[in-house]
């Protein structure tokens, strides 16, 4: 896919499952994801990009960009094609298009010049009628997607997926109005925040970061860091971070071949360097043993 970054961090106890349903043709990319627990999702298109997220069934609080999902909104990225969501047991559609093309076929239509088109951001807001066509068309195309070998010409003529994803998601936009989002300001800024502290973070690897790295990368005061991290993903700062090295450590034992060390290297790698806190962080966040989710691969 066209993405910088894609990170799924779990961030509370609970059996987490993620799967992901992705079609591509090189140009515009359709997926179906879902995931079973408490988690943060992160995603970051490279430029030249945009695209959009359509909740379509979740449990609890379910927030996208920072505004809350409902049953008749879809979300565009923030902030340079950032996409972030947060929230627990959840499926959502998602499409990656072209952004130049998105804006002149909008233009266009609009009777527009593409220069002076600047697409909204955020949560947009659907009527009900158009949100389900919405929904149900872009899932249609997913379902079909997956059943249709993309590499020939023969099969790309049959099913145009980058036509049929532009002309869904062309008039939906068209149809939409934005949503109001107050303390606007705030919420802004707070992904700013995060964000620049996201990218401290993987700078440095699998070395340590310090709260006074973070406040440091995004010239913020700890008070403001927190309210960021609050806002955007449920957790302090330091808590987040830890808890996003521990699901690295465990989709590096998913896929790992069982063997002595194999656990320790799964830590080292993630940057947890405390083994005895690992697993005991490991355990209560996951519901097992390291070394039980390593030898799940040979069952």
């Amino acid at each position: 896919m066209p993405v910088v970054e894609n990170s799924v961090t779990q961030v509370a106890p609970g059996h987490f499952v993620a799967s992901a349903r992705v079609i591509s043709n090189g140009e515009v990319t359709a997926v179906h994801t879902s995931v079973t627990a408490q988690s943060v999702g992160s995603i970051l298109l490279k430029p030249g990009f945009t695209g959009f997220l359509i909740p379509l069934r979740w449990r609890g609080e379910f927030r996208l960009n920072g505004a809350m999902a409902t049953p008749n909104t879809i979300h565009m990225p923030v902030e340079e094609g950032s996409m972030h969501t947060r929230g627990g047991q959840r499926e959502q559609l998602g499409c990656i298009l072209p952004r130049a093309r998105f804006v002149e076929t909008v233009a266009a239509l609009c009777g527009a010049e593409p220069d002076t088109l600047a697409l909204h951001e955020g949560a947009l807001q659907l009527a009900p009628e158009t949100s389900r066509r919405v929904r149900s068309q872009l899932m249609a195309i997913v379902n079909k997607g997956a059943h249709t070998e993309l590499s020939s010409k023969a099969s790309r003529a049959a099913f145009d997926l980058t036509n049929e994803v532009f002309e869904l998601m062309v008039d939906a936009y068209l149809h939409a109005r934005p949503e109001p989002i107050r303390k606007s300001g705030r919420v802004r800024n707070g992904k700013l925040i995060v964000r620049a502290a996201e990218e401290r973070f993987a700078q440095a690897g699998s070395e340590p970061v310090s709260l006074a790295d973070l406040c440091v990368a995004t010239g913020v005061s700890q008070r403001t860091l927190y309210s960021a991290f609050r806002d955007w993903c449920g957790e302090p700062p330091i808590a987040y971070f830890h808890k996003r090295r521990l699901t690295h450590a465990r989709s590096r034992l998913l896929n790992a071949t069982p063997r002595r060390g194999e656990v320790k290297k799964a830590a080292l790698e993630a940057g947890l360097t405390e083994l005895g806190r690992f697993s005991r962080d490991y355990r209560q966040l996951f519901g097992e043993s390291p070394s039980t989710t390593l030898n799940q691969v040979a069952v």
